[in-house]
């Protein structure tokens, strides 16, 4: 099975990242420290683990920090950008990242944290004879999802947006993974905005052809970090073992005051600094270069590289934005600082 595992994907990275604002007023929405890593790292880690050699990068206006971010290499796989000339939504991205891909290719929302096994779906998408097949979630509340509707083979027969109920009792939406045939894309009209969601999907189901929703029987985990509210609780769910292969990392380079107290689970990057006597945790990701003021008080936060935080300091439930400065003797629950 493992020589026809797709080779190629393309990451829909283009987002302003507008929701997370003020965070990505400098920072592009995909290099984002979630737990430390870059939030695009995570879905790079599961493209390597399916097979991937090559990984397109469709992007905008923040093309040139992504590209220095991330490099031209990651886990053997080659990374190659692509970048929009104007907003294209999301089928005019991929018509422009993977016009001249000649094979079947995974697409990927790029605001994802995931994992589950991809050689089933590929298999189902092979059997089928598929154009696309997407991953598919379950979910409680439906309304505020795209409700996606299949036959008893699977075959997806309308995508319905805004529903309050699903008779049906499956309550699948839509996943954000896709592994798409190359003609899928023909009928996209080049250099133009086009919508996957809203045109390109539900006019394949129109035209007959096959489109497969898949829902994996492994899904590990989940999470659209895409506001800040599922940000912070992003970086709660990896300190506390979401993902199995991922260990929370206390780097070599950290200074650890005397008396300071780190709960588990933590991270701390490169080069951060824990004042004495400060205690930090549970659930706290400190970014590299990043200080914390003796006697500090920080739990189910996340400080941002280059942040100092000072001494006497209390916070909860907080993201620090990267460079801020915090304080001493300063209290907060909840909310973002940033001077933006």
């Amino acid at each position: 099975m493992a020589e026809h595992l797709p080779r190629v994907a393309v990451i829909l990275a283009g987002g302003l990242g507008t929701r997370l604002r003020p965070l990505t007023w400098h920072l592009p929405k995909g290099l984002l420290p979630v737990a430390n890593r870059p939030l695009l790292s995570y879905e790079l880690e599961w493209l390597a683990r399916a097979g991937v050699e090559q990984v397109i990068l469709a992007v905008a206006e923040q093309a040139e920090a992504i590209e220095a971010g991330l490099g031209h290499e990651c886990r053997g796989m080659e990374l190659v950008y692509r970048r929009e000339s104007a907003r294209l939504d999301t089928a005019g991205a991929l018509k422009n990242a993977a016009g001249e891909v000649g094979e079947s290719f995974w697409a990927l929302n790029g605001d994802l944290i995931f994992d589950f096994e991809p050689a089933p779906l590929v298999r189902r998408h092979r059997e089928s004879g598929a154009a696309l097949t997407l991953a598919l979630r379950r979910v409680e509340e439906i309304a505020a999802y795209g409700l996606v509707r299949r036959d008893e083979s699977g075959r997806v027969t309308a995508f319905l947006e805004k529903q309050a109920t699903d008779p049906t009792g499956e309550n699948l939406v839509n996943f954000g993974v896709y592994l798409i045939e190359p003609m899928t894309l023909e009928g996209v009209p080049a250099g133009q905005k086009y919508s996957n969601e809203r045109q390109l999907f539900p006019e394949l189901v129109a035209s007959g052809a096959t489109v497969v929703g898949f829902l994996p029987e492994d899904i590990v985990y989940w999470s659209d970090v895409g506001r800040l509210e599922t940000y912070l609780q992003a970086n709660h769910d990896l300190l506390a073992g979401a993902l199995p292969w991922l260990e929370p990392e206390i780097a070599a380079t950290a200074l650890v005051g005397a008396g300071a107290g780190i709960l588990s689970p933590c991270a701390l990057g490169d080069q951060a600094v824990i004042g004495a006597g400060a205690v930090l945790g549970p659930y706290v990701s400190v970014g590299a270069q990043a200080v914390i003021g003796s006697g500090a008080r920080i739990v189910r936060s996340v400080i941002l590289p280059g942040a100092t935080i000072g001494s006497q300091a209390h916070l909860e439930e907080v993201v620090v934005a990267s460079g801020e400065v915090v304080p001493d003797g300063h209290y907060q629950q909840g909310g973002v600082v940033s001077h933006e």
